[in-house]
């Protein structure tokens, strides 16, 4: 199982309780990625969900935005949580990196049936998203 000390780094699960965060945890598993390694495809059905460990990722769009993360906590393919659940940007790991990953379709639905979690966890995804169109 996910430690809950890792969870609490994630961008998109910040101020949630002790508790939801236990709860969420059994939907996270831990992976090892290698360099060049696309974990999403812009237009692509959002099947999976990734929260940066270690590494170094490059953030892609079509229209010729590039960023790059390196930094634990972040998530990638929030569009996993976003219907009509259709990534919006490609994302490649420059490096070998670490990645929690959700593949488990029922996170969806678990979070909103919380919804004390469901307001937090969209809002901070909200920042997020709003963030990354800041190019910050």
């Amino acid at each position: 199982m996910i430690s809950i000390d890792s969870l609490r780094k994630v961008d998109f699960l910040q101020g949630l309780a002790e508790g939801d965060l236990q709860s969420i945890a059994r939907f996270f598993e831990e992976e090892n990625v290698g360099a060049g390694v696309t974990l999403c495809e812009e237009g692509a059905r959002a099947e999976r969900l990734y929260v940066l460990e270690r590494g170094r990722v490059s953030i892609s769009s079509k229209r010729g935005r590039q960023y790059y993360i390196d930094t634990p906590g972040k998530i990638l393919g929030w569009s996993f949580l976003v219907p009509p659940f259709l990534y919006t940007a490609s994302v490649v790991t420059m490096i070998r990196s670490e990645v929690l990953v959700i593949r488990n379709l029922h996170f969806y639905d678990f979070i909103h049936k919380e919804p004390k979690m469901e307001i937090k966890v969209l809002s901070n995804l909200a920042q997020v998203i709003a963030s990354r169109l800041r190019g910050t």
